[in-house]
């Protein structure tokens, strides 16, 4: 099986083919530090050009992520900790913001030129959302292949609400059948998630129908910033590195024994730091393997 697995500079020049082999049907993307990397880049978190960057970032990075075999990316155009800040002036801007970075001019030329088929969805009780969704999907049709599924999560719960309610009217009895109430269709279970800052999960960031056996990364470079090197690399821990499971495991734990002090003195992933008011991660040491 190794003699097959490419290297990781292989892999990083392998042709798009070779790489969408191993790319997941499903991903969930939770971007985060959108304000955090306006900054970084001189934006105003506060100016209409910080919806302009960051709709321009959030396209490229999607763009790359279908490019490289991604056939639906679940992500979130606003959460329930958006809807709790008392920032002046910030939900009426953020909902501005998302109506035209979503669906305005701009963006549903390019969901046609691209051949995206675009949704937003929870948006019950946010009319202006509304029209937003209806708008999308009035201009992105249903045959094309790749499909950008936006979130509005008012509260922790509301995941949980959609799920029993669609359950519920359609007598759902298995994930698939619920899936097929919540979206109209069959989706493949996502298998892959990539997330910003702190190792956390909740229902507002992983849609509980979509989780299957999912492979978790969290970026520390803030808003859509995702290069092709970094995303290959992801792919390449995600197809290869973590491909380890053996049907038969007859003498597999004692090659732990191999590398003691790495099991026995090992590091804990999500430990962190304060920069500031943000968290980042704990640095850790690289092992020494012999």
């Amino acid at each position: 099986m190794d003699e097959l697995k490419p290297t990781l500079e292989e892999f990083q020049e392998s042709a798009l083919e070779t790489v969408r082999a191993v790319a997941p049907p499903t991903l969930i993307f939770a971007a985060g530090g959108t304000r955090r990397g306006a900054a970084l880049a001189g934006v105003s978190p506060q100016s209409d050009d910080y919806a302009r960057w960051s709709r321009e970032r959030m396209m490229s990075c999607f763009d790359l992520i279908f490019r490289h075999g991604v056939q639906h990316i679940f992500t979130f155009a606003i959460v329930n900790s958006q809807f709790e800040e008392v920032t002046e002036g910030y939900r009426e801007k953020l909902i501005s913001w998302v109506d035209w970075g979503l669906a305005g001019p701009e963006a549903l030329r390019e969901y046609d030129d691209l051949g995206w088929r675009v949704r937003l969805l929870g948006t019950d009780g946010i009319q202006p959302l509304q029209e937003t969704a209806r708008r999308l999907e009035g201009a992105t049709p249903d045959h094309y292949r790749h499909t950008l599924w936006w979130y509005v999560v008012p509260d922790l719960d509301a995941p949980w609400r959609w799920l029993l309610d669609a359950a519920y009217h359609a007598q759902a009895q298995t994930r698939e059948e619920v899936v097929r109430a919540l979206y109209g269709e069959d989706i493949p279970p996502a298998s892959l998630f990539l997330s910003f800052g702190k190792p956390m999960v909740s229902p507002a960031l992983l849609p509980p129908p979509l989780v299957g056996s999912l492979h978790c990364y969290w970026l520390q470079r803030p808003s859509y910033e995702l290069s092709q090197r970094q995303f290959r690399h992801i792919l390449y821990d995600y197809a290869y590195l973590r491909a380890t499971w053996q049907e038969d495991k007859g003498g597999r734990a004692e090659q732990a024994l191999n590398h003691r002090d790495l099991w026995e003195d090992g590091p804990t992933i999500g430990l962190g730091q304060r920069l500031g008011p943000f968290w980042y991660p704990a640095p850790i040491d690289p092992p020494e393997v012999g």
